[in-house]
Parts: C-alpha cells; structure tokens; sequence
C-alpha cells in the first residue's frame, strides 16, 4: 500500500568548517580509489563521463564531474543534478555541502555539469534539449551500474529535478529519487519571467542568463533572511544556460510520464518558494501514482534556493535521514 509522508520540521543547525581537500585517496591492488578511513577527511575526486548527445547526432560530449567515497565500501551511487544557471558546485557549496553530507552516511556521491554549464562544454547552446539532458544521465547511471554499483538514487534541483522526474518516468532504472524544487505549476511570476523575459533572450542567442540580471536571480531564489555572503557567493558563480534547454523545459516533459514511476520519492521544498509555490507539493505528490512511498518534506523560511539556507542545513539532514531509511538504497555504514 502506497503511504504518503508530509514534513514540516524547523531546525537550525550550524557548520564548521569550509575546507574541501584535495589529496588522493590511496588505491587498492586493481588500482581503485579506497574510500578514507573513519577520522579522515572525504576527498573530492575528479570524474568524467563520456555520454552522446541526441542532438548532435549522437556526437560524444564529455561530462565532468566530482565523486566523494565515504568511509566504507558503498554499493549504493547517489547521483545529482544541478538546476538552470548552476554547475555542480552547488551540491558542494562550502559550509553547505549536500554532496558531502551524503557521503558521510555511507554513499559515493557524484554530480557533474551538464551539457553546456561549467566545464561540461557546448559549442552551441542549441544542440542540447531537457530531454537530452535527461537521456544523458540515464546513460552516467548505466556507466555507474557497469562500475559495480547495485543501488543508484538520483537526485535534483529544480530544472535538475525535471530531469530526474523525466529520467525515472522514461527509462527507469533507478532505485529511488529526490526532486527538490519542482513541481508542475510554476508560479505567476516564474511564467511571466520565462515568456516574456527567457524566452526571448534564448531565441536570440544560444546561451542566455537565467532570470535576466544578478538583482532579479538573487530575490527570486532567495528570502532577505539569507546569508548576503552566501546570495553574493551564489550569484558570482551562476553560468549562462544553454538556449536549447530554456526552448524545451517550458513544456516540462517530467509531467508526461511522472505517474510512471515506480520507487520510492522524495520531494523537498522551500516554504517561501517564488518559483515552484508550496501550495502546489501536496498536488504534485500525487501524481506518482505508481510509487510505493512518497515524502514531501518543507524547508521553513526559505526560498528556491532552500539548501544554501540554515534552515537548508536541516533539511539536508532530514534527506539524509530519509535515504538511510530506504531498503532500497543501502548505506556502508
């Protein structure tokens, strides 16, 4: 019997700490990175994937990335992909790393630019579409099965959770999801910012800043009770969005086949969201008809951007907490 779980927890939690180091891990006898032991710091490891590219042709484009190993031998890849104007740094952003909270619980943890963001390039930001974007991914899982991982739980933000909802509706192949900040009814104010704002700018040229301006991007991802330094810090590190994902996303494929899905979900949002409303999560919750369990969990006083918050610090923990409770997706620990 399917359950549906809500959650509305306020929590603060702070962090000490902003140094990601960058030593590399020893190896074993096959040449494998080990995993650091208990008392070690995590050790970010650069990856890269080789994946087509429908759109040109099935031409093969190279993803790069990031891996952290926890402090045993995982079988379970937890894999993560960022939203519209971000790169994979904001799965590691310093003082607020998901990526690296998930790691310590017993999971390698990966996240990559995709297509045209970062150091993922993209000669024309046209030669990519959301779709694409997602079919790419499916391809990153196979790859990630084929290195022996049993379990793979996928996860997103924002235009990266369409991805992911559009990825488990069409090819599955995933053990569970966490889509965070989406939902299909975007605000009033996203729809006007997208039609008369984005649109344009992507009709125009193939790669076009998200939202319009530093200002604007700013206060619609983030509530006045956010960090100035880490709202500085965020908007410093936004990157053009290719043109092709902006032309294809406004339909958002994920609600074609989100009744698919057959695992486990996790849906987190931002209470003060401008762009994907919490008065709609409930109503998106239910359309994964076909899931055993879903949860939504709100994040309190914070907006798109919810996990570069305090309170996102906590809701964090509360995601966490979920995947360590799925069956489905074992921890080494």
């Amino acid at each position: 019997m399917r359950r549906m779980l809500y959650v509305a927890i306020c929590m603060v939690v702070t962090v000490a700490g902003f140094a990601v180091t960058s030593d590399a891990p020893a190896a074993d006898s096959s040449g494998t990175p080990r995993a650091p032991g208990r008392g070690v710091s995590l050790v970010r490891q650069p990856v890269e994937f080789t994946v087509m590219n429908t759109q040109e042709g099935n031409a093969a484009r190279k993803l790069v990335g990031y891996r952290y190993d926890p402090f045993c031998q995982s079988k379970t890849a937890v894999l993560l992909l960022h939203g519209l104007s971000y790169t994979k740094e904001a799965w590691d952003f310093p003082g607020y790393s998901v990526a690296q909270e998930i790691a310590k619980a017993g999971y390698t943890v990966l996240a990559y630019d995709r297509l045209g963001y970062g150091e993922s390039k993209l000669e024309n930001g046209y030669m990519v579409t959301h779709e694409a974007m997602a079919g790419q991914a499916n391809q990153v899982i196979k790859q990630l099965r084929d290195q022996g991982f049993e379990h793979v739980v996928l996860g997103g933000h924002s235009a990266g959770a369409g991805a992911t909802e559009f990825l488990a509706g069409t090819f599955g192949g995933v053990d569970a999801i966490m889509p965070l900040g989406w939902h299909h009814r975007p605000s009033n104010e996203l729809g006007q910012d997208f039609f008369t704002g984005d649109t344009p700018r992507a009709l125009q040229d193939d790669y076009e800043y998200f939202l319009g301006t530093p200002e604007h991007r700013a206060e619609m991802f983030f509530e006045p009770n956010a960090d100035p330094a880490v709202v500085e810090a965020d908007a410093k590190a936004a990157v053009p969005t290719p043109s092709g994902e902006i032309l294809t996303i406004n339909k958002q494929p994920s609600r074609f086949v989100t009744g698919r899905i057959d695992v486990p979900v996790f849906l987190q949002f931002g209470a003060k969201d401008r762009l994907f409303e919490l008065q709609y999560a409930r109503m998106h919750a239910d359309e994964f008809r076909s899931s055993p369990s879903v949860t939504v969990d709100v994040v309190p006083l914070s907006g798109h951007t919810f996990m570069l918050t305090k309170e996102g610090l906590a809701g964090t923990e509360r995601l966490v907490k979920w995947l360590r409770s799925r069956p489905e997706a074992p921890s080494c620990l």
